[in-house]
């Protein structure tokens, strides 16, 4: 009887869910030491730009946040 294949069901709501993620992923390649780390550079590459991604946005929302306060207490004085 052939092995049922295991299928990744992975939430992303927001850019957090996407950093947790990226962080298990290297871990695992990190695990299987320095010559899996060379034979995926460039997935690595690429994963470390969607952290980075992730990561602006974060800042990109706090910044929103922090001017729709600054506005509204404008529109207030």
């Amino acid at each position: 009887m052939p092995e049922k294949k295991r299928y990744l069901r992975l939430k992303l709501n927001n850019p957090k869910d996407a950093q947790e993620y990226i962080r298990r992923l290297l871990r695992n390649l990190k695990e299987r030491g320095p010559d899996a780390e060379i034979e995926y550079l460039g997935r690595i590459s690429q994963i470390l730009s969607v952290w980075l991604k992730s990561y602006e946005l974060n800042k990109l929302e706090d910044i929103e946040a922090r001017l729709t306060v600054l506005e509204q207490a404008k529109e207030r004085d």
